[in-house]
């Protein structure tokens, strides 16, 4: 019994041994969901972000930074992403990634690519750029330019989804939901049609 307890204790030392390096090894994504840069950028540059605690050189910065911002096209990706590295290396901002964190976990993911969508050669890629992915987790730039190397990956997991027919989920939802709003109004005009006979029956 001793030694039963003591492999018991080995294990569980092991355990909480791997799950501290896993959490060590691999990172949580930043949160926050902007309609884009343009937006994260007026939010996270604002001057007011840095008066409490008060820093007058971040305030000073913010200041000019923000200016540029609110003065640049939403649509000038790559003018926002300048802007962006900025905001990150003057005033020391993260970016979230929480969307295309989401997006690479879900198409890089090497269990896409085992059973009977077995493929070696993506299962290799997937194990590679998955790691990556989880590791850099709360690094928008380098999330980009994982993005970049996932490509394959991304095409391959939205041309299965496709056959799958799981992008159509919205629409087979919103037409389920109309059957039963149609079959509700059924069954109630049939309930209050039996009603009324019932009641001129009793006269």
């Amino acid at each position: 019994m001793q030694e039963d307890n003591i492999n018991f204790e080995e294990i569980g030392k092991k355990e909480t041994e791997n799950t501290e390096r896993s959490q060590t090894l691999f990172k949580q994504p930043v949160r926050g969901r902007f309609r884009n840069l343009y937006e994260e950028l007026k939010v996270k540059c604002a001057p007011e972000n840095f008066m409490n605690p008060y820093d007058p050189e971040k305030v000073s910065k913010a200041n000019n930074l923000y200016s540029v911002v609110l003065a640049t096209d939403a649509k000038d990706v790559e003018k926002l992403k300048q802007l962006r590295l900025r905001a990150m290396e003057n005033l020391g901002i993260q970016f979230s990634t929480e969307g295309l964190f989401e997006k690479l976990t879900m198409a890089c993911n090497p269990k896409n690519f085992t059973g009977e969508t077995y493929d070696k050669r993506l299962l290799e890629l997937a194990n590679r750029i998955y790691q990556k992915v989880l590791k850099d987790a709360d690094n928008i730039l380098a999330l980009e330019e994982i993005e970049k190397e996932a490509k394959e990956l991304i095409e391959t997991f939205n041309s299965h989804k496709d056959e799958s027919g799981t992008t159509g989920g919205d629409d087979n939802k919103s037409e389920i939901l109309n059957y039963l709003v149609l079959a509700i109004i059924g069954i109630l005009i049939a309930l209050i049609v039996e009603a009324i006979f019932v009641a001129q029956l009793s006269h």
